[in-house]
């Protein structure tokens, strides 16, 4: 019979209560009366001995924002009890009990502990974005995301339906849409009817986005009557923020989305669409206002109450991104998707119901699972300001695409950092001092991911790590009259609701959508669900979970597997190249996208094709090693007899981008034979710092794990 912590470490997200029973459970060889669609999930057996299975008789309803998803899961030796109010919650009790099965199996088990579990969502809006207008997914791909999400208990599917690359929704209504601005590729509505039936079947709601009053370029092709001056004539392969525009002065807009919303109230029943938001560049409106003789801000407020009219009389409401609650019009009743950070969750407008997270949740920038866990589920006070006698510095730093800009403060182990960049990020931040690091080191979270500071040597120079990747900054002592730290603004009172975690199509596709979902959506799940404190048994929850998921058909074994068999046809090569990336992982954060944005390849004409785009945001390699010495010798042995065969292996026309990484990879390897063996080359943090530089937007995976045993020498 298995302890609690064991079973405790099964289940992700954790239960709320988890209560052992007096006596056994049931054989884990079945249970009677599994009903059909669960019996790929559940053992099935009405042999003697197997315990029945009793449900409560509950009629299909659709989904609805705050139904109550709590259920009792309750196992005795002869019966397998599950109390919920709703078919959801019934849902969440047998997946638990699935995952029970697959623990006890896994282990050798012939039967479960009694056990009572008691659990319920911490967040009532447990949501997964997926984009399909910048990189278009096969309708049976959003399909087979279903009972995945179901399993994570994610209840929303955001469909990102339209943007500036394609408009991916049919109408009948405004044929126009998907004959000019789709690109080829849409979905009809009664596919769109088929996904709503198929996600409320297992207790997931669908919210689609149409993307205004920015991002509207493939609207512009099909309706330029409803832009501002001069209307796009050709479409927009590009990634990333043009200048398109509703006009918000036109009677004709707020036609077209009343006609436009009425036929999606006829689609998608559920009361809450998306109307995007974000981005808008402000050049076209403010020409407008300009011209109306009216603000900028009284522009805005006039296009979101006429906007609000429109929702109100289809019985709908509104979602947007966190840029619209900038302005006091606010639609009573709405919620504000924050994505920019903590300090986007503080904005409270009038109007305002809750909000949403997906700050620190975008799957699609590859940061490592525990980076997503740790992102709060609450609205952060900001910062305390920094003492009067902390000594101040500026920095400066480029990150790929962006200037990055900062202030910090230093008084002994207290430390406040304020960055901004030319992109979204506005953050303030209390770093930990790591101790006994000269003249300074810092860590913290920020909306960038994982940052680390080293301070600056005698030439004012130091490095910047953003998540695996690092580079140069510049420190400077802060100028006398730099502002002031400000005071927190407050609005925590509007409540969290929940989150969603992204999967924007910049780089993902079809082949990826696996391996960019799992298993670090399940992070994010648990965050939603549960909100636990405990970080410690995270990898262990994860890997328990993923091999559940595996193990019931919801997600693939290898989700690599067909990425390296596009990539090498040729089987010897094939098991030589996976080696190699065992070593290697992805540009993290926005690194891939500035990358790609500085070689004028951020597009959709851009393949997915290259071993970036096969390697999981961690390396499967980098976690089994952890901190034996023992298995890292051996590892790092055996890594550099193969770096011959790897260097003929990279000479072939398709890999050659990724060639230089091998003079990198030798260097440390070398080293982590020195660390390992307990020896501190002089020089060991000047390579660590030199060798995670991104190359054909790939770095070396060991980067971090040295630095960790570095620091332990140290």
């Amino acid at each position: 019979m298995p302890a609690a912590p064991s079973i405790t470490a099964a289940l992700l997200p954790q239960p709320q209560a988890l209560t052992l029973l007096p006596g056994a459970g049931p054989a884990v060889r079945g249970l009677r009366d599994v009903p059909p669609a669960w019996r790929a999930l559940l053992p099935a057996d009405d042999g003697p001995g197997a315990a029945r299975l009793a449900l409560p008789a509950l009629a299909p309803r659709r989904p609805q924002l705050g139904d109550d998803e709590s259920f009792r899961l309750r196992v005795t030796a002869d019966v397998v009890r599950v109390q919920a109010a709703t078919p959801a919650g019934v849902s969440h009790a047998l997946h638990a009990l699935s995952q029970l099965w697959h623990e006890a199996r896994t282990a050798g088990l012939a039967a479960l502990p009694a056990l009572q579990i008691d659990d319920a969502p911490r967040h009532p809006w447990r949501g997964l974005l997926v984009d399909v207008a910048r990189r278009p997914l096969p309708f049976d791909a959003l399909l087979g995301l279903l009972d995945g999400m179901a399993a994570a208990r994610l209840n929303v599917l955001h469909w990102h339906l339209t943007d500036d690359q394609a408009w991916r929704l049919a109408s009948a209504r405004h044929p126009q849409l998907h004959e000019r601005a789709s690109g080829g590729f849409f979905y009809t509505l009664d596919q769109a009817r088929r996904l709503v039936d198929e996600a409320a079947a297992r207790g997931i709601r669908v919210v689609p986005e149409l993307d205004l009053p920015g991002h509207c370029w493939a609207l512009g092709l099909a309706c330029p009557e409803l832009l501002c001056a001069p209307a796009p004539t050709a479409p927009q392969p590009g990634f990333g923020v043009f200048g398109a525009a509703v006009n918000p002065d036109s009677d004709a807009l707020y036609a077209f989305l009343d006609s436009l919303l009425g036929e999606w109230a006829e689609v998608f029943p559920d009361p809450f669409v998306h109307l995007g938001g974000d981005e808008l560049a402000p050049a076209a409106w403010a020409r407008l206002a300009e011209q109306c003789g009216t603000t900028l801000a009284e522009l805005q407020s006039a296009y979101l109450a006429r906007v609000g009219d429109v929702l109100q009389r289809h019985g709908r409401r509104l979602v947007a991104w966190d840029e619209m609650g900038q302005s006091t019009a606010l639609p009573v009743g709405s919620l504000l998707q924050c994505w920019r950070g903590d300090e986007a969750l503080r904005l409270a407008p009038p109007g305002l119901a809750g909000r949403l997270r997906s700050a620190g949740f975008y799957l699609d920038q590859i940061h490592p699972a525990a980076y997503h866990w740790r992102r709060p589920m609450r609205v952060p006070a900001r910062p305390a300001a920094p003492s009067s006698q902390a000594e101040g510095w500026s920095l400066r730093a480029t990150l790929g695409a962006w200037q990055v800009d900062g202030r910090l403060w230093l008084d002994g182990a207290d430390a406040r950092l304020h960055l901004r960049s030319t992109g979204t990020l506005d953050e303030w931040l209390a770093p930990r001092v790591v101790p006994g690091a000269g003249p300074w080191r810092l860590q913290v979270d920020s909306d960038l991911g994982e940052l680390e500071l080293w301070g600056p040597d005698e030439t004012g120079r130091g490095w910047l790590r953003v998540n695996a990747g690092r580079q140069r900054c510049h420190w400077q002592p802060l100028r006398d009259d730099a502002p002031d730290w400000p005071a927190d603004a407050g609005g925590r009172a509007t409540p969290l609701l929940g989150g969603e975690a992204a999967l924007w199509g910049e780089l993902v596709e079809a082949p990826q959508l696996p391996l960019r979902l799992w298993p670090r959506a399940l992070a994010v799940a648990e965050r939603l669900w549960s909100d636990p404190d405990d970080e410690r048994a995270l990898t262990v929850r994860l890997q328990a979970a993923q091999h559940w998921l595996v193990a019931t058909g919801r997600i693939p074994t290898d989700p690599t597997a067909p990425l390296f068999d596009a990539l090498c046809p040729d089987p010897v090569a094939r098991a030589s190249l996976r080696a190699l990336a065992q070593w290697l992982e992805p540009g993290a954060g926005y690194a891939r996208q500035h990358a790609k944005k500085l070689a004028q390849a951020y597009h959709q004409g851009e393949a997915l094709d290259r071993l970036a785009d096969a390697l999981p945001a961690e390396s499967p390699l980098m976690a089994a090693l952890q901190d034996d010495a023992a298995a890292w010798l051996i590892a790092l042995a055996v890594a550099q007899e193969q770096l011959p065969a790897w260097r003929a292996l990279l000479a072939a026309p398709r890999l050659a981008p990724a060639l230089p990484l091998l003079d990198t990879l030798t260097d440390l390897f070398d080293l982590g034979q020195a660390l390992w063996a307990g020896r501190v080359p002089p020089d060991a943090q000047q390579r660590l710092h030199e060798g995670a530089a991104l190359v054909d937007e790939m770095l070396p995976a060991l980067v971090q794990p040295l630095q960790r045993r570095l620091d332990a020498l140290s």
